[in-house]
């Protein structure tokens, strides 16, 4: 009698310790603070902001403080902190998976250039790990088999010179100093455009606000609307 105890209660131990592992696995969630992007945020969990975005079903890159995000479902997803509000190691590398091609294709470019807002300046630089003007166009086009020169120059003269009042978005907006292209961008609409800028990274900023409007130089079409 004895040994049969025995017997049950270490096959009810060896069960326990099979399935508590599965029951320990739970949702995890961060909470927003000021200043946080979901660039930063994707960084810190070692996610991408794609995944962040449908995990909580986001229809633009805006987020504001006190929000509580869904950045990782159970053990299915390989997040380094669990904590809300919390801090983590993160991986330095930060892989951007392909967008939904539900929608238009217009959207999905715009929509995917706003993934990267809050990525900083880097100069000469074409990842997410940081961009310079011309890197940030190149890269974001390339995801949509677009392939761009690498200079500004280059990319504004590869396509359609078009006069600002039939600008489009998705069209690039260039700049200039002097005589030579020095920023580019792609135009958004509502005479904005996003670009990767020296002194707040990936950003949307006025074509004509202070110091881009002394700077404008024109608009070029390079897809087909």
């Amino acid at each position: 009698m004895f040994k049969a105890k025995v017997f049950v209660t270490t096959i009810a131990l060896g069960v326990s310790l099979f399935v508590l592992p599965g029951v320990s696995s739970a949702d995890s969630y961060y909470t927003v603070s000021q200043g946080d992007t979901l660039w930063k945020i994707s960084r810190m969990y070692n996610t991408t902001v794609e995944k962040i975005s449908s995990l909580n079903s986001l229809g633009s890159s805006m987020i504001h403080p006190g929000q509580n995000l869904l950045v990782g479902t159970g053990a299915s997803d390989n997040v380094n902190a669990i904590q809300t509000n919390g801090s983590s190691s993160f991986n330095q590398a930060n892989q951007v998976k392909p967008v939904s091609r539900s929608s238009d294709r217009l959207e999905e470019i715009l929509d995917y250039s706003h993934s990267f807002i809050g990525v900083p300046y880097v100069a000469g630089g074409g990842s997410p790990g940081g961009f310079d003007c011309s890197g940030f166009t190149k890269y974001v086009f390339a995801h949509f088999n677009i392939d761009l020169p690498r200079t500004a120059a280059g990319q504004f003269s590869a396509g359609q010179a078009v006069p600002a009042s039939e600008a489009k978005r998705g069209d690039l907006v260039a700049f200039k100093t002097g005589s030579y292209i020095s920023h580019i961008g792609i135009y958004i609409g509502g005479d904005k455009f996003i670009s990767a800028t020296s002194s707040k990274g990936v950003a949307v900023t006025s074509v004509y606000g202070p110091y881009w409007h002394d700077h404008f130089l024109g608009f070029s079409r390079i897809i087909s609307l």
